[in-house]
């Protein structure tokens, strides 16, 4: 899961890239990749509306780092069978 999330992040950025070119060109020198690191800040398990819904996932947490400086965030959320339910993908 945590190196799918890594392809996912990359994925979720070219889109932001190319949706809001303006923005990212901003934040990201034009999306210059090289200067990005991104690194799993945290993995958790986490129960939403418990016994009630039974909504379960593993949510794996990826910080966004550019030229040394936090930016953002990434986070994916998985279904206990391994599927991706919801992504975030958030700029500060």
């Amino acid at each position: 899961m945590i190196e799918k999330s890594k392809e996912d992040f990359w994925n979720a950025f070219h889109n932001y890239c190319r949706e809001d070119p303006d923005e990212a060109g901003e934040i990201f020198n034009n999306c210059d990749m090289e200067r990005i690191n991104i690194f799993v800040n945290n993995v958790s398990f986490e129960a939403h509306n418990w016994p009630d819904d039974d909504r379960c996932f593993i949510v794996i947490d990826i910080m966004i780092e550019y030229n040394d400086k936090a930016v953002g965030y990434y986070d994916v959320l998985y279904t206990l069978d391994g599927n991706v339910d919801d992504d975030f993908f958030v700029i500060y």
